[in-house]
């Protein structure tokens, strides 16, 4: 599971023009929701509570708090990686 999860990264690292492809959908999709009817789906869908638990513990929050601090953690993980290889192989390997 863990080499599936980091080969897909992998790609996705590779293939550099398919973030702004996707951030280009995103756009499109957020501009359909707002100015259609389903802007109430959109809310609905926003504000869903998903959790998970295990015996007596449980963790229950909106979709979009799932969603903002797991691509927030995505997002500046990727910008590590970023630095470290450019400092171990790139640009910034070597003083000016």
């Amino acid at each position: 599971m863990k080499s599936i999860i980091l080969t897909a990264f992998q790609k996705f690292d590779r293939a550099q023009s398919l973030g702004g492809i996707l951030l280009f959908g995103a756009t499109i999709l957020a501009l359909l929701f707002a100015n259609t009817q389903l802007v109430d789906f959109y809310e609905n869908l926003r504000e869903t509570n998903i959790g998970f638990g295990a015996g007596s513990f449980s963790l229950k929050k909106p979709l979009l708090l799932w969603v903002n601090d797991g691509l927030m953690a995505i997002f500046f993980f990727m910008i590590g990686l970023e630095i470290k290889r450019e400092l171990m192989l790139g640009e910034l390997n070597s003083p000016a």
